[in-house]
């Protein structure tokens, strides 16, 4: 993979991954129409950049919840629905993993935006419900398990649903990205074909800086889009959504 390539999938990475518009689904749109030969290793290597970019940011936060594991349990929690949806979604993940249905999932991804910005069953958070509303953003977390459909779209707004604040919402969703993501790519690289080009230092280049440049200007843009994202604005990102979504199922099944 070229040295260009990899600056453009770490530019896409950072400028979607920190907004709900599900930045794996953009990568996947961006190597079909440049044609890019990148595996996914290169992916899980962007998806790291900008999970370093979030570790800092949120170092503080991080640092307070280490210190005191027991605050730690509400993303233990979150985290359980994962594994078996993993297992149940499987068979759906394989048959809508083709580029002819991505344009569907980002309509459901700015459906679900939608939801989050008008539905609401109670008018805030209650400490009594906490766990079982964890459990329920962990459950709709595992939605992202489909291609195309945003892992943050799905948690921000189904905190949002159950009475969170937004930067209530914000702030869980993006620590709850940590573990999970961090957990996915620890699965995916069970299949370490993906990164036998990694053994070859001629060829490894091109992930050190498509790293490099996903984590730098991740770092950049997070404190942007969390403070607009606290606004508690979704709409704009669910239209973008909704009509990406019509163009691309156009474009991939006409």
């Amino acid at each position: 993979m070229d040295i260009l390539s990899a600056i453009i999938l770490g530019i896409v990475q950072a400028l979607t991954e920190f907004f709900p518009v599900s930045s794996s689904a953009h990568i996947r749109l961006v190597k079909y129409f440049f044609h890019m030969n990148a595996n996914v290793g290169m992916d899980l290597i962007c998806h790291l950049g900008t999970i370093g970019a979030v570790i800092v940011f949120l170092r503080k936060e991080i640092t307070l919840l280490l210190r005191n594991p027991v605050k730690l349990w509400p993303i233990f929690c979150a985290m359980l629905p994962l594994a078996p949806a993993y297992i149940l979604l499987k068979p759906l993940r394989e048959h809508v993993s083709q580029l002819s249905f991505l344009g569907m999932c980002w309509i459901s991804t700015g459906i679900i935006l939608l939801a989050g910005q008008f539905l609401s069953l109670y008018p805030m958070r209650n400490e009594k419900r906490y766990l079982r509303d964890v459990v329920i953003i962990g459950s709709m977390q595992a939605t992202a398990l489909i291609p195309g459909i945003s892992r943050s779209a799905s948690t921000i707004s189904s905190a949002r649903v159950l009475g969170w604040t937004m930067p209530e919402a914000v702030r869980f969703s993006f620590l709850l990205s940590l573990p999970t993501v961090c957990a996915g790519n620890l699965w995916e690289l069970r299949n370490m074909n993906s990164f036998a080009v990694l053994w070859n230092i001629s060829q490894i280049t091109p992930y050190i800086i498509a790293g490099l440049v996903s984590f730098l200007l991740g770092y950049f843009i997070i404190e942007k889009a969390i403070r607009w994202l606290e606004r508690g604005n979704l709409i704009p990102c669910a239209l973008y959504c909704i009509a990406l979504g019509i163009i691309t199922t156009l474009y991939f099944n006409l």
